[in-house]
C-alpha cells in the first residue's frame, strides 16, 4: 500500500509499505478515507519532535471505515465509519483516571516517532489502531468526512484553548496566530459571545478568512498589535489572549496584550528550552497564564462534532487543497510555503 514515509530530517518519501495487521487484541485495521497534513507534522519532518525512524509511516489527522477488528473489540465494528484521535492515552495511569488524557504518562501519538509509542500514521492506506473502542469515533451521516475529520486534533485543541480561556460574554478577545489552530479558535471564541476578537497574524491570507469569521484583522508589520488593542478598549487591553504560535516572542506579545488581571491561554507548540518573561509584570498585573499542552481528544471531541453539527464550528471552511494520497509531496511543498491553508488528502 501507498504511506507517506519519513526518510531523514527534512526528508519524507511515498513508498510502498506493508498493510498492517492485527496484533493486539484491541487492535482495528482502519481503511483510511481522509486524512491531513498538519503543522505538527513539519515539526517531526523538521526535527522539532525527535525520535521519527526511517520508515515510518508520517501523519496523525485521519478517518475511515473500520475494515478488521481483534477479538477484544466490542464497540467497533468491520463498515463503520470512524474518526481517529490523533492520540492515545492509556487509561489507567493517575491523569487518565482523573480524565486528563492529554497528560498522560504513557501517551502515544500516531505518526510521531519512537519518544510517542512508534505507531505508524495515517497519511496511508490503512492502519493499525490499538485500543480501537477508546480511540475511534463513531460518526452518523449528519456530518460530512470533510467537517469531522479535524476534531481528531486540530479543531478539539482550538475548542480546548477557548474553554481555558474562560471567555465571558462581552469580552474583548486577542488570538494571536491565524493557522489553522487559530482560525478554529476564533470559531470557537465567537460561541462565547465576546464583544470583539481581535485577529493577529502577518499573512493577508489568513487574516482575510479572520475577517471572514468574524474577527477584526490586525496585520503585524502594518499595526501594531499592543497600541490597536488599546485604543480599541481604552487602554486597558484584551480581556483574554489565545496564544496559538508558540515561542517566546508570542508569549510576550501575549503579556502585553492582555489587560490586567486578564488571562492568556496557550496552545502553541514551542521547543524552546527557556526564553525571557518579565516574572514581576506578570505578578503585579495579577497575569494568569494557562498552558493547555497536549489536547485531550478522546474527552472533547463529543463536544466538538456537535458544534460541528449545530453549525457553530465550519471546519472545511479553512481547506485550500483537495488532494490524492499519491500528491502527498507536492501537497507538503505548499503547506511548508504556506501556499496551502490545510491540504486534505484522499487514498
Amino acid at each position: 500500500m501507498k504511506a507517506v514515509t519519513y526518510v531523514e530530517q527534512d526528508k519524507i518519501e511515498l513508498t510502498d509499505v506493508p498493510k498492517p495487521t492485527i496484533q493486539e487484541p484491541g487492535d482495528a485495521i482502519l481503511k483510511v478515507t481522509l486524512s491531513a497534513i498538519c503543522g505538527s507534522d513539519l515539526h517531526v519532518l523538521n526535527g522539532r519532535i525527535p525520535g521519527m525512524l526511517p520508515g515510518s509511516v508520517i501523519g496523525h489527522e485521519f478517518m475511515g471505515v473500520v475494515e478488521e477488528v481483534g477479538p477484544d473489540v466490542k464497540e467497533r465494528k468491520p463498515g463503520d465509519r470512524v474518526l481517529s484521535s490523533m492520540m492515545l492515552p492509556c487509561g489507567d495511569c493517575h491523569m487518565c483516571r482523573k480524565g486528563e488524557g492529554g497528560k498522560c504518562a504513557n501517551l502515544r501519538v500516531f505518526g510521531y516517532g519512537s519518544f510517542f509509542g512508534d505507531l505508524n500514521g495515517g497519511q496511508t492506506e490503512y492502519v493499525r489502531i490499538p485500543e480501537a473502542d477508546r480511540i475511534l469515533h463513531p460518526l452518523d451521516d449528519t456530518i460530512t468526512d470533510e467537517q469531522a475529520l479535524f476534531a481528531g486534533d486540530i479543531l478539539s485543541t482550538a475548542v480546548t484553548v477557548a474553554v481555558e480561556g474562560q471567555i465571558k460574554e462581552g469580552d474583548v478577545v486577542a488570538v494571536i496566530g491565524c493557522g489553522p489552530v487559530g482560525l478554529f479558535a476564533i470559531q470557537a471564541a465567537r460561541t462565547f459571545k465576546p464583544s470583539i476578537i481581535f485577529a493577529i497574524d502577518s499573512v493577508d491570507q489568513r487574516l482575510e478568512m479572520a475577517q471572514g469569521f468574524g474577527a477584526t484583522p490586525v496585520k503585524l508589520g502594518e499595526q501594531h498589535p499592543v497600541m490597536t488593542v488599546q485604543n480599541a478598549t481604552e487602554a486597558a487591553g484584551a480581556d483574554v489572549v489565545l496564544e496559538c504560535v508558540g515561542g517566546g516572542g508570542p508569549l510576550n506579545t501575549a503579556l502585553e496584550l492582555v489587560r490586567p488581571g486578564g488571562r492568556i491561554a496557550v496552545v502553541g507548540v514551542s521547543s524552546l528550552e527557556d526564553f525571557t518573561m518579565n516574572l514581576g509584570m506578570v505578578f503585579v498585573r495579577g497575569i494568569d497564564i494557562k498552558f493547555v499542552g497536549t489536547c485531550n481528544v478522546p474527552g472533547i471531541w463529543d463536544r466538538t462534532l456537535e458544534m460541528v453539527k449545530d453549525g457553530h464550528l465550519q471546519p472545511d471552511s479553512i481547506i485550500s487543497h483537495r488532494m490524492k494520497l499519491d500528491e502527498a509531496l507536492e501537497g507538503y511543498e505548499l503547506f511548508k510555503s504556506r501556499e496551502a491553508m490545510k491540504v486534505v488528502l484522499r487514498p
